[in-house]
């Protein structure tokens, strides 16, 4: 047991594998005591996680080439063992709890009552919200009755969500965070998150997340993480949004592993709103504990990506491979190019192939969200 005890680390999330009365568990900065994620054995390395976000699912501990654990995986997500030396400078996103309220039968009612009318109406009108209770309460309240999936926005007037992503996640490799889909989620706070933060004036991207903990008892909390581009946290980058109330009917729960759930949903049928709420960042009760990250590998393949498409002579793109053809010669570091694409999309495959004063770069695997934008950025070259 002691072989595996130490850090673990994630984008931002730190684990801490500890044994607790000769029981292996695994801990996250900021979940309450009790609430630990309880690793069963089952056979060799691998063992079965109880609680947490992979509840359900079996994790493998990794061993190098010495015999050391080096990291653990479950499903794909492979989680990198950290020195202890080395922890104090790790880049850790906060994990915050859910404000606590209390639910008087006033409010209840009220809540109820306000939450019935929008099933009734069901127009996807503005909802005129003058309780003299929190916003956020208002979204917890539904959040646990699970009638509906929220969406967050910047854009206060979408009348009908088309299936069409024109964003993808970083670093998928199960295609899961990156359908041409509608999103959602059963989780009003986290959704409000979507529309207070202001996507089309920030460079970089989000890292955002709710996550379920269950203590011994079987109660259950949530756990939540949200972060920007550190260099644009000082300034702010909040404003105005839309939070929608859209019908559970055509959404199916995506999945984590094959054994855990995430807390995603995603319709790839148009859906029309039920309603929308407007919030203000202030409504947002995690808005002064958003923390920042650093996105320089980010911002660096974007610029990189710039120039490729700015010298670019020809573009094809067949399903889920993209080919363009560049000059030999050009002044544009593809190795650096390719060693990005593979940290942040690390399901698809490159290579460069030189011919009579051209290289080729293709790139295979690439997820639908990823070729929506390509087919918008060469769409010039590939009308041709």
């Amino acid at each position: 047991m002691k072989a595996y005890l130490g850090h673990y680390y994630y984008m931002g999330m730190l684990l801490i594998v500890r044994d607790v009365g000769n029981q292996l568990v695994a801990a996250v900065p900021g979940v309450p005591e009790g609430y630990e994620i309880v690793l069963e054995p089952v056979e060799g390395d691998s063992f079965r996680m109880h609680g947490g976000p992979l509840d359900g699912s079996t994790v493998t501990f990794i061993r190098a080439l010495d015999g050391a654990v080096s990291a653990f995986r479950a499903g794909s997500f492979e989680i990198a063992r950290i020195p202890d030396e080395n922890v104090k400078s790790l880049p850790v996103t906060a994990r915050m709890l859910a404000p606590d309220f209390e639910l008087s039968a006033e409010k209840e009612a009220a809540f109820a009552a306000l939450l019935q009318s929008i099933i009734v109406k069901a127009d996807g009108s503005r909802l005129d919200y003058h309780l003299p209770f929190p916003i956020h309460e208002f979204v917890q309240y539904v959040s646990a009755q699970e009638a509906v999936i929220f969406h967050g926005s910047n854009n206060t007037e979408i009348e009908t969500f088309a299936p069409v992503r024109k964003s993808y996640e970083l670093r998928d490799e199960t295609g899961r965070g990156n359908l041409q889909a509608v999103y959602g989620t059963h989780d009003g706070l986290w959704a409000m998150f979507f529309a207070i933060v202001d996507r089309a004036n920030l460079h970089g991207s989000i890292r955002n997340g709710v996550m379920y903990f269950h203590n011994r008892q079987g109660d259950r909390i949530a756990v939540y993480n949200f972060s920007v581009n550190q260099e644009q946290l000082a300034g702010k980058p909040w404003r105005e949004g839309s939070l929608y109330f859209l019908p559970r009917t055509t959404f199916e729960r995506l999945k984590m592993t094959e054994e855990a759930y995430a807390n995603e949903w995603a319709s790839r049928e148009a859906v029309t709103p039920l309603a929308r709420l407007i919030v203000q960042p202030e409504d947002f009760p995690f808005l002064d504990r958003i923390a920042g990250h650093d996105d320089s590998e980010l911002l660096r393949l974007g610029a990189l990506s710039k120039q490729i498409r700015a010298s670019a002579q020809r573009a094809l793109l067949q399903e889920d491979r993209f080919t363009v053809v560049l000059p030999a010669g050009l002044d544009i570091d593809l190795d650096e190019y390719i060693k990005l694409q593979r940290i942040l999309m690390p399901a698809a495959h490159f290579s460069v192939t030189p011919a009579e004063g051209e290289l080729a770069l293709e790139m295979t695997r690439i997820p639908p969200a990823y070729r929506q934008i390509l087919s918008e950025e060469y769409a010039d070259l590939l009308a041709v």
